[in-house]
């Protein structure tokens, strides 16, 4: 199974709270089966927290079910294609994902993606550096 993971490494989360949109990356098959990256966007949108502190939140997706995953240091994982469509957000850790066309992205903690590639040859993983790979993943229609 793929699972794992997200988009380019944005540094920590709360970097992203800075940016007008929240950026992460899709994991998607072409018409031949072979995989590539392609970046996509959520707006911020700036709202009051409790006690009066400014927040922003990105619209609600639907989802289904929320899981996490662990792959231990040193995991790697050819060819396959994700489970299922689902967001996968890495919480430690970092992760290379390689897709069909031979790019490769890493994914550290505060990343995100979405894995679409269902069907075909779909993408490797592989875990990087001296720690395991947390990350949470949302299945979505």
């Amino acid at each position: 199974m793929l699972l794992l993971l997200s988009p380019t490494v944005f540094g920590s989360p709360c970097a992203a709270q800075n940016q007008q949109r929240l950026r992460y990356s899709v994991v998607y098959a072409d018409s031949d089966g072979i995989t590539h990256f392609r970046d996509e966007y959520l707006p911020w949108q700036k709202t009051q927290g409790r006690g009066n502190f400014p927040a922003s939140v990105t619209p609600l997706l639907d989802a289904q079910k929320i899981g996490f995953l662990i792959l231990p240091k040193g995991y790697r994982q050819d060819w396959h294609p994700a489970p299922s469509k689902r967001f996968t957000m890495v919480l430690s850790g970092v992760a290379d994902i390689e897709v069909g066309d031979g790019q490769r992205r890493k994914f550290g903690a505060g990343s995100v993606v979405l894995v679409t590639d269902v069907q075909g040859r779909g993408h490797r993983t592989r875990v990087l550096g001296s720690r395991e790979n947390l990350a949470v993943w949302v299945p979505v229609p």
